[in-house]
């Protein structure tokens, strides 16, 4: 056998604020979707704080089989944060907004449980009809057009074919009240390989975080057997260090970023332990004025204290919690059939608090589930 890497579609243009729409081939063994925008925003998009990356305007992704089941469905920056947890890298997107620069996003859409798996996918001959559907938001306020790609990764002569698919979408999302709990008792159809959360806290008026992400979910008590086992009980802040230790990978992201000092920067990373900065140029010139960054930043917004025209800061950043996710992964065996399951161990229950904390409400929290969905002739 061997793994076939075709465009299926290839510098579409895209309408701003609408949704693409793309019907997939009849037959065939796809392993991943690889989708590449690309675009130029406007001139320091962002630069006084908000949005300024492509992926920022990527409202939903969807995959459809026959019309209406979900395979995906999920914004872009998680797509983005379930690739590092599936293949351990981030996004090798060109963040910069200074100028008219063209900006690149990539995705990478798994139906199995990483690139090239040979075990699970998406066997498009098991359905009536495919579709991927890609949402933007954004206007021509911010960004003069965007372009994409789309690759198809096939598994060819592969006689085995595949045994599941993975479908992962965004099950529960709620804004976050002070010292309110969530009960929520998970659905019963599937294994489930891994439950993700997230959670981004509201920011002021320079796109600052009010606070830590911590503090959305301070207390998360995951049980099964109707609370008769328990699997987790604390706060998400132990959950990325577990995160950290299991994937055994540390994240960096970094960019270009032209932004007025004093306003806040979302580089992707929910909690930020470190930094390395210094001057660019788009002058021809060196900068006159020595970039700096406040210390002590651990959550997702960095902010600048000085700015220069002309002369973005070249900035790289490390920590943990991708694009402000974390993770219970139940996928210590690769056999589905060892993964949560929510019907043989009914009900698992997830409760999830919010600190008794002003500062905490407003954000934004999310469910997503992974599960391992057989193939109609698996």
């Amino acid at each position: 056998m061997f793994w076939q890497n075709e465009m299926i579609r290839e510098n579409v243009g895209l309408t701003l604020d609408d949704t693409y729409q793309l019907q997939l081939p009849d037959f065939g063994l796809l392993g991943s979707l690889m989708l590449r925008i690309s675009g130029a925003e406007v001139s320091g998009l962002g630069a006084s704080g908000g949005k300024w990356r492509i992926i920022d305007f990527i409202s939903k992704l969807e995959v459809i089989q026959n019309g209406a089941t979900v395979c995906k469905s999920l914004k872009g920056d998680a797509i983005q944060a379930l690739t590092f947890y599936d293949d351990g890298v981030t996004s090798p997107d060109s963040l910069r907004n200074y100028a008219t620069n063209t900006q690149y996003c990539y995705l990478l859409i798994n139906f199995g449980r990483k690139v090239f798996d040979l075990e699970a996918g998406l066997d498009l001959n098991d359905f009536k009809t495919v579709e991927l559907k890609l949402t933007n938001d954004a206007t021509a306020s911010e960004f003069s057009d965007l372009t994409l790609s789309v690759m198809g990764m096939w598994a060819r002569e592969h006689t085995g074919g595949f045994g599941y698919f993975m479908r992962t979408e965004e099950w529960r999302k709620w804004s976050t009240v002070q010292d309110e709990t969530q009960y929520l008792e998970l659905p019963s159809q599937y294994t489930i390989r891994r439950l993700i959360l997230q959670a981004v806290p509201a920011v002021d008026a320079d796109n600052l975080e009010k606070t830590g992400m911590h503090n959305l979910m301070d207390d998360v008590d995951l049980s099964m057997r109707s609370g008769q086992t328990r699997i987790y009980k604390g706060g998400i802040d132990d959950i990325l260090r577990l995160n950290l230790f299991r994937y055994g990978k540390n994240l960096f992201t970094g960019g270009f970023p032209y932004m007025t000092a004093g306003k806040g920067i979302n580089m992707g990373l929910g909690y930020t332990n470190m930094a390395a900065f210094g001057a660019g140029d788009q002058a021809g010139s060196a900068a006159g004025t020595i970039p700096t960054m406040e210390s002590g930043r651990t959550s997702y917004t960095q902010k600048p204290v000085t700015y220069e025209a002309d002369h973005p800061i070249a900035l790289i950043v490390g920590g943990m919690a991708y694009h402000n996710t974390c993770v219970f992964g139940f996928d210590y065996n690769q056999d589905p059939g060892t993964w949560l399951d929510p019907e043989k161990d009914a009900t698992v229950k997830l409760d999830v608090h919010t600190r008794d904390l002003a500062a905490a409400a407003s954000g934004t929290a999310k469910v997503i589930l992974d599960r391992a969905v057989p193939s109609p002739k698996g």
